[in-house]
């Protein structure tokens, strides 16, 4: 993990150790639409980051990570009156699908800056978003970490062996950490349930589209029977241009 978010951040704010779910801030929910993990990151000049990963279809997806963001912010003042002496907030989105209203690239960096001189404003919030399906690389042309970990996330379920191995040692132990039959009985049914909740808001949405399509379809239909109708075209024929029933056409 810190090997990749160093690749996706990809600045000289290297992360050198990580927490999940730190006792003193809850964790985000998980709902049935995204997963959303809490990473608490120390740099190597003693900086503290949090890092919130997300990945999961969404609409207004840009906003949706604005929001959290926030939360992010807020919830540390929880912790007593810092001051607004608060510690930075990433936000590091891999998404499984691309979102016009980010960008037309596979990595998009969003931070506050100053409109007119493009000087940055403060770098305590960031928005880092890696969209997955715009990654076109084959393995021989990924050049740095940032390649070969997008190249290996996007490939994980058809690579017959693990690549990269020998550019970055990260890759050798992933080996293990990605090899279904290497997990605990607990960790195999956790990983089949996230799965199963993925695949099901999918299927959702897929539906949701079909039927949308249908409806719009029939609601075509109708209107183009009514107009045909009145003008006094024969029932039959506008049946058999529309598909309708004759009752549905009788009651237009």
């Amino acid at each position: 993990m810190i090997d990749m978010l160093n690749a996706i951040i990809g600045d000289d704010n290297r992360i050198e150790s990580i927490e999940y779910n730190d006792k003193e801030q809850p964790p985000m929910s998980v709902d049935g639409r995204t997963v959303i993990y809490d990473i608490y990151c120390k740099t190597h000049d003693g900086r503290r980051i949090i890092v919130e990963m997300q990945s999961g279809k969404q609409h207004n997806f840009n906003k949706r990570t604005l929001y959290y963001a926030a939360r992010s912010i807020s919830r540390q003042s929880k912790k007593g009156d810092r001051r607004y002496d608060f510690d930075a907030v990433y936000v590091v989105s891999l998404l499984r699908f691309i979102d016009p209203g980010i960008s037309d690239r596979i990595r998009t960096e969003i931070m506050l800056m100053d409109v007119d001189s493009k000087k940055v404003f403060t770098d305590a919030i960031r928005f880092i978003y890696v969209q997955m399906p715009l990654a076109k690389k084959t393995e021989a042309e990924c050049e740095n970490d940032f390649d070969y970990w997008i190249y290996t996330l996007n490939n994980m379920e058809t690579l017959e062996k693990m690549p990269f191995t020998d550019k970055n040692p990260a890759f050798v132990e992933l080996i293990d950490l990605a090899t279904y039959d290497k997990m605990t009985e607990d960790e195999q049914i956790a990983y089949d349930r996230s799965l199963k909740r993925m695949w099901d808001y999918d299927a959702v949405l897929d539906g949701e589209r079909y039927y949308a399509k249908e409806e719009g379809l029939q609601q075509g239909k109708l209107e183009t029977a009514a107009n045909l109708k009145k003008l006094g075209v024969p029932i039959d024929t506008i049946m058999q241009a529309t598909g309708l029933t004759q009752k549905q056409v009788e009651d237009l």
